[in-house]
């Protein structure tokens, strides 16, 4: 089903994993897609994939962690297309892992400045391009780590709960705008990472996946799916919604 057909729909974070996957399928969808992320060669890998597959791409180097590079690039979008109608900020990263009393504070900087503020710096930016085009769909991607404990990973969980409360704030802010402002949360996804993780630690793996209820993890076609609804006209009356994608882990 072409779900974007001619929307304007910036990816972030889309050189690899579920943002790259999700960049793929909008343009499937009839998209003209956005890439961004920090390697521009990963970028421009993308959208000559999009086009290879007959849809249409740009790809922009931006680190989100830099308000200048965010503001560039939808300053850029502006540019080009005038509007923008949709966005999948997909900023994402661990640093480590530790007991909370020995969190080094520079990872909590960096945990906070990858993903929390990545996103604020994104929203804030989107935001007045969206209201300038009569509204749009903003999805943001946090984690169960925002919606439960993560033991030994306070940083990365604190970050995560945040953006959901962020996600909330913009999405009730901003309904009357006919702005909509939507979270996932996924559990383990079979990214990069995750096919890494089973290579390295298969013991670690298959415990994790035996306490997921539905016995397996994440395909990351099905994140994509979940993402290209809520950034689609179907899902146009819901709003600040926070949907866990983790086969009933959290459950």
């Amino acid at each position: 089903m072409m779900m974007l057909k001619d929307k304007i729909c910036l990816v972030v974070g889309a050189s690899s994993g579920m943002g790259r996957r999700t960049a793929l399928a909008a343009g499937k969808a009839g998209a003209h897609v956005v890439i961004a992320a920090r390697r521009p060669e990963a970028c421009a890998e993308v959208a000559t994939q999009i086009a290879a597959d007959g849809g249409r791409a740009t790809a922009i180097a931006c680190d989100a962690t830099q308000p200048e590079a965010v503001e560039a690039l939808v300053g850029q979008i502006e540019c080009d297309h005038g509007r923008l109608d949709c966005a999948f900020n997909n900023i994402g990263h661990a640093f480590g892992n530790s007991p909370f009393h020995d969190t080094p504070i520079e990872r909590w900087h960096d945990s906070i400045a990858t993903n929390l503020t990545s996103v604020f710096l994104l929203m804030r930016a989107q935001v007045p391009l969206m209201i300038a085009s009569g509204g749009g769909s903003i999805v943001n991607n946090s984690s169960t780590a925002g919606l439960r404990s993560a033991p030994q990973m306070g940083d990365y969980s604190a970050a995560k709960w945040g953006l959901i409360g962020l996600t909330r704030t913009v999405s009730a802010e901003y309904a009357e705008q006919n702005i909509r402002c939507n979270v996932i949360a996924p559990g383990i996804i079979m990214t990069e990472a995750a096919e890494e993780l089973k290579g390295n630690l298969p013991d670690l793996f298959e415990t994790l996946r035996e306490e997921t209820p539905a016995k397996r993890f994440g395909e990351m076609d099905e994140v994509a799916d979940l993402v290209l609804w809520l950034l689609s006209d179907h899902s146009r009356y819901v709003n600040g919604v926070t949907v866990p994608i983790d086969g009933a882990r959290t459950a």
